[in-house]
């Protein structure tokens, strides 16, 4: 469907919440930012190979909508609102076919998403396994999968205040 679906969707889905489920959808997103800080400790030797020996090209010749779901979307819009006008403006040079992220600044970087606040695939890939960021890694995976387990099951969180306020 593409990533401009995704991001309205992301903005819809935040939207439905009421002022509890807003809080709670903060704590999951603040817990996956610190699982993202303590990754990037972790990994400062890691991402300087990767950005001397690489010099981002896992950014480049990518489908962007394969990498950034609705949940990173829901994330990022989460923790850093103040980006929706910029992921709008990117959003609207989407295309169907690899190219370099949408999310480089001026199309060549560095990455406009602040730090600690980025996609999951973007955070928890490296240019080879890494086993001394295994622990980090499943942390930041762990809290995205909290962040989608909320939102299947807010329906059901509803109910139950709803019988049993």
């Amino acid at each position: 469907m593409g990533l401009q679906h995704d991001f309205k969707e992301a903005r819809r889905k935040i939207a439905r919440l009421d002022g509890q489920e807003r809080d709670r959808l903060l704590t999951i997103c603040q817990a996956i930012q610190q699982a993202q800080a303590a990754l990037s400790h972790q990994a400062t030797p890691i991402l300087a190979r990767c950005m001397t020996r690489c010099q981002g090209l896992c950014c480049r010749n990518i489908r962007v909508a394969d990498i950034v779901t609705v949940w990173d979307l829901v994330y990022i819009l989460t923790l850093a609102p103040e980006l929706e006008p910029t992921l709008a403006a990117c959003l609207a040079r989407e295309d169907f076919f690899p190219a370099d992220c949408l999310f480089l600044q001026n199309g060549v970087g560095p990455c406009l998403f602040p730090e600690h606040i980025r996609p999951e695939r973007c955070v928890i890939s490296f240019c080879r396994v890494e086993p001394t960021v295994e622990k980090e890694i499943g942390q930041v995976m762990r809290g995205f999968s909290r962040l989608i387990r909320f939102f299947s099951f807010r329906s059901y969180r509803r109910l139950m205040r709803y019988f049993i306020p």
